[in-house]
């Protein structure tokens, strides 16, 4: 029974990911709240049965940006999806993946691990108007709950508490359909092009990092017995799927990421149940609330918002692995930090590598 309170409280540790950029995509992207959730609602249901681990859903955060900031509309987006998919699957296909990885030096997985929290972190205290102290006080709480018998249902606990004493109130419309459908609709050859243009490239990047190679390293970590193990391939291969499969029903770009599984497993799911009933509820609000499903949504606090990004981020930080790693690479790491939070997540990556080429070069130097 406590298993099932956990993987069930445990549903909803990746909100601070899904909610401000699924809700900034409906209420200033023009995106069909039903197409957003019932895509997400099959990924999640599929990738719980695909891997038996809390491997997350999350929109592809560039594309979601860009789609809240009205640069791209909701066909260049189904756009960038299909491309996203095609390129995902031959690149994993092909062994691309593991090419790419195997360029990538461990301390500069460390640094990317450390930049995406701190990111993250900057990201949800810059989350719209919210009280600090509210912060605080739901931090505390969730920490605290973590050491009592009520942890498997402690996320659980802070939703409600906040959602009590934060919460807006959510008013209902009648509406005369009984379910809520997708409706399909196929990106124009126009927004395919728009979509190389301006989207493709940019997520392309942050998705081998975050979503692949971080995540495979993560869950390998999480995980090291499985018998089969989460690899980027396979993260490639249910990525792209997905994205060619949901795009036209009016999905979002979507892949796994690294921030999620921490949040997942830092509330202590430990199968795909977690990410199963996530997916059922996205399925249950968009066919039966249908466009009224983002009032919902929207009602959740804020403060609930920040304070699982907060937690989430320091599972994915990990201070004692970065402990352990020799000051010389402590610096390399810092200085990854710093440049996420100036250039973003892919310049840190090409900042750390050649940090590391560059160190290794004068090693030899003075070595010869």
């Amino acid at each position: 029974m406590r298993k099932w309170l956990t993987e069930a409280s445990a549903a909803f540790a990746d909100l601070g990911t899904f909610l401000p950029l699924a809700i900034g995509l409906i209420m200033l992207g023009g995106v069909s709240p039903i197409g957003l959730l019932y895509g997400f609602g099959i990924f999640a249901l599929v990738t719980a049965l695909f891997y038996r681990r809390p491997i997350p859903i999350q929109p592809m955060k560039a594309t979601a940006a860009m789609g809240i900031a009205g640069l791209i509309g909701p066909d260049v987006l189904a756009a960038t999806g299909i491309l996203l998919g095609i390129t995902l699957i031959l690149l994993g296909q092909t062994n691309t993946i593991d090419w790419i990885k195997s360029q990538i030096p461990k301390t500069v997985l460390h640094g990317m691990r450390a930049a995406l929290a701190i990111t993250l972190i900057v990201n949800a205290l810059g989350m719209g108007n919210i009280s600090l102290i509210a912060v605080a006080l739901l931090l505390v709480l969730l920490i605290g709950l973590q050491y009592t018998p009520l942890r498997p249902v402690g996320l659980l606990l802070v939703l409600l508490v906040g959602w009590i004493f934060l919460g807006q109130s959510v008013e209902f419309v009648e509406s005369n359909s009984l379910i809520a459908l997708p409706a399909l609709n196929l990106p124009s050859l126009y927004s395919y092009g728009s979509a190389l243009e301006l989207s493709f490239l940019p997520q392309l990047a942050l998705t081998l990092t975050n979503a692949l190679i971080l995540t495979a390293v993560i869950a390998q970590e999480y995980f090291p017995d499985d018998a089969k193990p989460v690899t980027e391939k396979r993260l490639a291969f249910t990525s792209g799927i997905a994205n060619i499969v949901l795009a036209p029903i009016g999905a979002i770009p979507m892949c796994h990421g690294a921030g999620g599984l921490s949040a997942h497993y830092a509330q202590g799911s430990r199968t795909g149940w977690s990410i199963a009933i996530f997916g059922l509820v996205c399925l249950l609000l968009a066919a039966l609330m249908g466009p009224q499903a983002v009032a919902i949504l929207a009602a959740i606090p804020l403060e609930v918002v920040v304070v699982l990004v907060l937690y989430a981020a320091w599972h994915l930080a990990d201070p004692v692995q970065l402990k352990a790693i020799k000051p010389s690479k402590i610096l390399i790491v810092i200085s990854m930090t710093l440049i996420a939070l100036w250039g973003g997540l892919l310049a840190s990556l090409i900042f750390g590598v050649a940090l590391v080429a560059i160190s290794r070069a004068q090693r030899r130097f003075v070595s010869n």
